[in-house]
C-alpha cells in the first residue's frame, strides 16, 4: 500500500511538472525562435540582478515586485542599451506610431490639445490645466504641438503569445484584459497585480510581462 502511495504522489507530481512544460513549449512555440532567445537572455540578465539585489532572499523576485509596487522610486532593472539595439531589430516589442496634434489652443486657464483619431475618424480633445499665470503661453502651445501621442499599430509577439497560454490562468488573463482596456500601465500597478496573482507555475510568465513593461 505504501509503495502504491508513492507511486501516485510521484504521477501526481510528474502530471503537474508536464502541464506546466507543455504550457511553457505552446508559449515559445507562438512566440518564434529568434524572439524566445532573446527573451530568455532577458530573463538571465534579469535573474542575476536579483541575484545581487537581494542576495540574502530566498524569494527575490516576489521581493522585487513588492518593492516596485510599494515604492515612489523603484529600482527599475532596464536592459542592456546594446543588447536593446539588438531586440529592437526583432518583433519582441510592440510597434508604435507617432501622432501629433492637429490643433492646440489655450482656452479659459486651459491647454486643448486635439487628435485626429483616423481609425474612426474623430477628434479628441484633452485639457491641461495650468495653474502658473507666468508661463510663456505661445512656448507651451509649440512645444505640445511637438509632442506626439504614442499609437499601437502591433501589437508585441510577447502579447500575442502570452493570449495563447491564457486559460485558467487569471495572472495573464488580467494582464491581458488590463492591456486591452488601459493600453499604458503604470510599472506600480504591473507589479501589483502580478504580485497578486503571482504563484510557483506562474512565475516563468509574470518575468517575462515585467520584464517587457519595465522596457517597452
Amino acid at each position: 500500500m505504501k509503495h502504491i502511495l508513492t507511486f501516485a504522489i510521484l504521477v501526481f507530481l510528474f502530471s503537474c511538472t508536464e502541464k506546466k512544460d507543455v504550457r511553457i513549449i505552446e508559449f515559445e512555440n507562438s512566440l518564434g525562435q529568434t524572439e524566445t532567445k532573446y527573451l530568455n537572455d532577458l530573463v538571465n540578465d534579469f535573474d542575476s540582478f536579483l541575484n545581487i539585489k537581494y542576495k540574502n532572499e530566498e524569494f527575490k523576485f516576489k521581493e522585487y515586485l513588492t518593492e516596485i509596487s510599494e515604492s515612489k522610486e523603484p529600482d527599475i532593472w532596464e536592459i542592456d542599451k546594446k543588447k536593446l539595439e539588438e531586440i529592437e531589430k526583432t518583433n519582441l516589442f510592440a510597434k508604435y506610431d507617432s501622432i501629433f496634434p492637429d490643433s492646440v489652443w489655450y482656452d479659459n486657464k486651459v491647454f486643448n490639445v486635439s487628435y485626429s483619431d483616423l481609425n474612426l475618424g474623430v477628434t479628441n480633445t484633452i485639457a491641461i490645466i495650468e495653474k502658473n499665470q507666468d508661463l510663456n503661453i505661445d512656448s507651451i502651445i509649440s512645444s505640445l504641438e511637438n509632442k506626439p501621442r504614442l499609437e499601437e499599430i502591433e501589437p508585441s509577439y510577447v502579447q500575442i503569445a502570452l493570449e495563447t497560454v491564457m486559460t485558467e490562468d487569471t495572472l495573464i488573463q488580467n494582464y491581458l484584459d488590463a492591456k486591452k482596456t488601459a493600453g499604458t500601465i503604470s510599472i506600480r500597478l504591473i507589479a501589483g497585480g502580478l504580485l497578486h496573482n503571482l504563484k510557483p507555475e506562474n512565475e516563468y510568465f509574470a518575468k517575462r510581462i515585467l520584464i517587457m513593461e519595465m522596457n517597452d
